[in-house]
Formats: structure tokens, sequence, C-alpha cells
């Protein structure tokens, strides 16, 4: 293989794929990136079985075909370090030579049919949704899921494609954030209880083009392909059932609803939490009258006491929760977002959007 392409492009697209490459020795081959020349332009594909990408990059000058296994951390290093406008990469089966004007890199090989190719998005039936709709659902979501058990349902994000709609929603059974987008079926396409490695979502996301942009999604019982542009990506699912999160998140009817901006929200949280502990997590949330009063009592560490107007006339509320939680979500919102807070005794803590995004908290005892 030969192939002589500009270093800036040619960097970005490699630090794509090499950050899917496997870390820990799976498989040898696969803590490398497979560059071949396929299609009018260079291929790159990276797996760890699990999670792999095919990335077409245009616009190189391909000398020679053929295959070549590029090593991520050496390869990186060359492509970070280099000052070089152009690179001439030419590979066989022993080496790889990289050179510029005035550099020269050899690198050792390894042999290419020992690398799986990643498959490619032929399907006929998928889900058409926009780059924007499908990166906030993840950002949105993907902070709620089970840190402690990324390889169960709750270490997942639930994602389902029905008709018109994608659902996406994620708990560690003590909070739950849930977003609703709007999508487009071609083929009858169809997917519930299918949960997806966060990861996977994670990486998906650096992947993901401009807010405009269109991406196929086509899920099967096992697996979940994506297309967006010249990108191919593929995850694994998350074997097991997800809750019956419809029936966790609490209806509006007869509670009480309080307006707020989430900055505002989001200042007066990360005030409170000063002085809060991992012995003394919790902070305070008070309705009154026309303000909301955040206080947190830390013991050794003192107290605090944040208030926010709000327009609220009703009798007084109080409910106690987890800062952490409440700025998860309030991090991901735009600052000018409005939220509306609903509060009823005896219940979990919720707050709505205007753009069907769902956030519940359990309160703390």
């Amino acid at each position: 293989m030969k192939i002589s392409c500009e270093r800036d492009k040619f960097s970005q697209a490699f630090q794509l794929a090499a950050s899917v490459a496997a870390v820990k020795d799976v498989k040898p081959v696969l803590q490398n990136v497979k560059v071949s020349i396929a299609g009018g332009g260079v291929l790159l594909q990276a797996t760890d079985t699990e999670i792999g990408i095919r990335l077409l990059l245009e616009g190189c000058e391909t000398v020679e075909k053929g295959d070549a296994i590029l090593p991520t951390k050496r390869f990186k290093m060359i492509l970070q370090e280099s000052n070089e406008q152009t690179l001439l990469i030419v590979s066989d089966q022993e080496k790889t030579v990289v050179s510029g004007a005035r550099s020269r890199f050899t690198l050792p090989t390894q042999a290419t049919d020992e690398f799986p190719d990643v498959e490619d998005f032929a399907e006929t039936a998928y889900h058409e949704i926009t780059v924007k709709v499908l990166r906030e659902i993840i950002r949105r979501t993907s902070f709620a899921i089970d840190e402690e058990n990324t390889r169960y349902a709750l270490g997942g994000v639930l994602l389902e494609f029905i008709d018109d709609k994608v659902y996406g929603v994620a708990t560690d059974g003590r909070r739950l954030a849930f977003q609703e987008g709007t999508a487009q079926c071609v083929g009858n396409h169809k997917a519930e209880n299918t949960i997806f490695p966060a990861k996977a979502l994670h990486l998906l996301d650096r992947a993901l083009g401009v807010d405009d942009d269109i991406v196929q999604v086509a899920v099967s019982a096992h697996r979940a392909l994506f297309r967006c542009g010249r990108i191919v990506f593929f995850t694994r699912l998350i074997e097991g059932r997800f809750p019956r999160w419809r029936t966790i998140i609490p209806n509006t009817e007869g509670k009480v609803q309080i307006d707020i901006l989430a900055g505002a929200l989001y200042s007066a949280v990360r005030q409170a939490a000063i002085v809060t502990s991992e012995k003394q997590p919790g902070v305070i949330f008070s309705f009154n009258d026309g303000k909301l009063t955040l206080h947190a009592h830390g013991g050794e560490f003192g107290d605090s006491n944040i208030e926010i107007p709000i327009s609220y006339s009703g009798t007084s509320k109080e409910i106690k929760l987890d800062p952490k939680f409440v700025g998860d979500f309030l991090r991901v919102l735009d600052s000018e977002k409005n939220l509306s807070l609903f509060i009823s005794d005896g219940e979990p803590f919720h707050v709505r959007t205007d753009d069907a995004y769902v956030y519940v908290i359990m309160p703390m005892a």
C-alpha cells in the first residue's frame, strides 16, 4: 500500500478510529488501525470486537493499492509531533514507512488478514434521525446510568425506535433521565428494549458530524449499526431487560409546578453543595412564597443557604436531594433553558422541559 495524504486531515480520522481500537489484549492485532484503499478513498477500520468503526477518508492520493496495520500509539504520536504538511505512507507485510520532506519513520507491522473487517451498513430497514436529536439524547441520558454495572441493563442506555419516534432512557435506580425525539422509519424498522453500552454512545457522539447531518440506525437482536456520511459505527447490545420506565415517570396532574431557568438553578446548586461531604451529601430544597431556598449542613465544613426568587405562592414544601444528581442534568442543558419543577408530598422530584426531556430524582431520607 502506498498513499500520500495531508497530515492534519489524516490525523483527525486516525485519532477517531484509534479511540475505538482495543486497549486490552483481546487480540493483539486489534490494538491497531487497519488502513485500506477502497471506494475511491482511504478506509480506516478499528474494533475491539464489541465496538467498531469504518471511516472513509477522501482527498488522499492513492499511489498503490493494498492494506496496512498501523500501531495506534506510535502512529498517533508521529501525526501529533510531526510538522510535515504531507505524509507518504508505504507499507508491505514486513514494515510501514512514514515519510515527509524532512522526516522518516519505520514501524513494524502485522499481517492484515488477521484483522477482522468491521461490518458495513447494507440494511434496508432502519430509522433516520438527525445528528442533533441523537446527540441530544445521548448527552441528556447517558450520565444517569449505573456506572458500577456497565455489563448489565442499568449500565447502558435504552434506545427504542418506534414509528416516527425515538426514546432514550437511562437510570441507576435512584434517578431516571428520559428524552424523546423525532425520527423517520424506513422499511418497517422497529427496535424495543434495546440497551446500548454507554461507552459506545460516547464514542458515537465523537464520530457524528454536524447537527443537520442524517444518521441511519439499524438494530437487530444483538447489534446495532449507525451510518452518518462516510462513517459506519457498530456496537453490540447489552443483554437483559430494562426496568418498566414508563411506570416510573410521574404524571403532572395535581402537582405543584414551578418554572425556573436552568442556569440559575445550576449556580445555586453548586453554591449550596460547597459544604456537603460524603457523610452529609444532601441539599434541602425549600419552596416558600416567592423564593426557593437551598440549604446544606456540612457539620465541620459549615453551612450554606442560597436563595432564588421564584413565582410560587402555595404552602411551603421541602425535599432533600443529592446535589450531584441535580447538577448532572443541569450541566447538559443550556443555561437559558426553562425548566418546570414538579413537587408533591411523598413522590419523586421531577423536572420537565418544553422539548420532551424528563428527569426524575428520588429524594434522600
